[in-house]
């Protein structure tokens, strides 16, 4: 997800459908300290593999609050 995908506020918020995408496609190059695998995330309520994507929502959706952290380069390119 890069700050080119960013729309402004106000009355474009409207049409904020497309923010749904753009979650898709946040995280999924990050690499796993753990694993090592892209994109690969532990579940920690049912201890399942899956999509960061995926895993942030149904975070979400059970009203877990998580956090990012970031490694020394995480956010280079046009994101920073």
């Amino acid at each position: 997800c890069t700050t080119d995908h960013i729309t402004m506020a106000g009355p474009w918020l409207k049409f904020r459908g497309h923010l749904d995408n753009i979650s898709n496609n946040c995280l999924i190059g990050a690499v796993n300290a753990e694993s090592g695998k892209t994109n690969a995330v532990t579940n920690q309520v049912t201890g399942e593999v899956g999509k960061v994507p995926d895993v942030a929502r149904a975070y979400r959706e059970q009203g877990i609050k998580w956090v990012v952290i970031g490694d020394r380069n995480y956010g280079e390119g046009s994101s920073r």
